[in-house]
């Protein structure tokens, strides 16, 4: 964090149309602002799942491989899995998750 500290970000926080908040980001995309799942997982998290054998390399000029179990979208599962254990409720991991409900 030193070689690279946080960014601060303005943008609406836990709703689309909430107000603006903020708040210093560790990860920033390449502009600077919020990371974008999708550049993420194609260009970086796919591309270190293949450098540490968990997903198998490319053919040349072909995409990585579909890693549902090992991608990003694991991350946010992760991620739910991490605040249920610390006691967060359902209702507020639904509202940070983007659901409109808790199912």
């Amino acid at each position: 964090m030193k070689r690279f500290p946080p960014v601060e970000v303005t943008l609406p926080w836990r709703v689309a149309d909430g107000p603006p908040v903020t708040k210093r980001l560790i990860f920033t995309g390449p502009g600077g602002g919020h990371v974008w799942r999708t550049p993420l997982n194609e260009e970086a998290w796919k591309r270190a799942l293949t450098e540490v054998g968990v997903i198998p390399v490319p053919e040349r000029g072909r995409p990585c491989a579909e890693s549902r179990e090992s991608g990003t979208h694991a991350l946010r599962h992760s991620y739910a899995s991490v605040l249920l254990d610390t006691g967060e409720s359902i209702k507020a991991l639904a509202e940070y998750l983007g659901h409109s409900d808790r199912a």
